[in-house]
């Protein structure tokens, strides 16, 4: 099959544009990557809001289709694939959905505020003096650099964590239900599902959580043949240490075992 270039506009660090990595990496599509370098605010310059007017990343370039969302972009590439990632069976392919929903609006949420306090922040502090300020300088919309600063240089909201947590065993366990009915999330073969949640996987695995896996045992196994497949560590890009050195995994210790009380 002829394919034409695919361009995704993207950042290594966000699980939204590492669920689209996965997928092409699942469907052996080649393709052109476009970062999109957020810390630098690129995704608020002109160029790119001409691709995504949202300035949101990832996003897709396929000729002269561009395709926003990571769950619509996965779609799109499966159909260009002519891939097997969205079965056709109606039960099924509502399962799928339902998976790739759950990501989008409840694990991409609850992994926001332990990333930006256990990585971004001390990202952060870690800047040379004046550094922040110059790049608060650069940003285009005012209002949004001075909550920006403001929140990146609070101290770290431990409840905030604790609360994504919660959320994160939640999920965790509705996964682990799944799991014990068939061998993949929404079914017997490897699906749009299994892409979408690999990504929640790696970022566990980032923010020193990976032992929320140790009460869920479906999961814990499912995570191993994630983790083992060739596409998972080709997603990652070129920041591959896990856990993130930023993160202070004696904190992330604490903050579990306050979850867990």
């Amino acid at each position: 099959m002829h394919m034409g270039r695919i361009e995704l506009f993207h950042e290594w660090g966000s699980i939204q544009s590492h669920k689209v990595r996965l997928c092409l990496a699942e469907l052996d599509l080649p393709w052109i990557s476009r970062r999109v370098d957020l810390a630098a605010f690129a995704n608020l310059q002109a160029d790119f809001l001409a691709i995504n007017p949202l300035g949101l990343v990832p996003a897709l370039r396929f000729g002269d289709e561009i395709v926003t969302e990571s769950s619509r972009i996965n779609e799109r590439l499966n159909d260009l694939a002519s891939g097997g990632l969205l079965p056709t069976a109606p039960d099924v392919r509502q399962r799928v959905r339902a998976w790739t929903s759950v990501a989008d609006n409840v694990v991409h949420p609850a992994v926001r505020p332990p990333t930006f306090n256990l990585i971004l922040k001390v990202r952060v502090q870690r800047l040379p003096a004046g550094a922040l300020d110059a790049a608060m300088d650069r940003h285009p919309i005012a209002a949004r650099a001075d909550a920006y600063r403001e929140a990146a240089t609070a101290p770290i909201d431990c409840p905030a964590i604790i609360r994504s947590i919660a959320t994160m065993k939640q999920v965790l366990a509705e996964m682990d239900e799944a799991l014990s009915q068939r061998r993949w999330l929404a079914a017997e073969t490897y699906t749009l599902a299994d892409v979408a949640m690999s990504a929640f996987i790696d970022r566990l695995d980032r923010l020193a959580m990976s032992t929320l896996l140790d009460a869920v045992p479906n999961v814990h196994a499912w995570a191993t043949k994630i983790r083992n497949r060739p596409s998972f560590p080709l997603a990652k890009g070129p920041e591959t240490e896990r856990p993130d050195p930023l993160v202070d995994c004696a904190l992330v210790e604490r903050l579990i075992a306050a979850a867990n009380s």
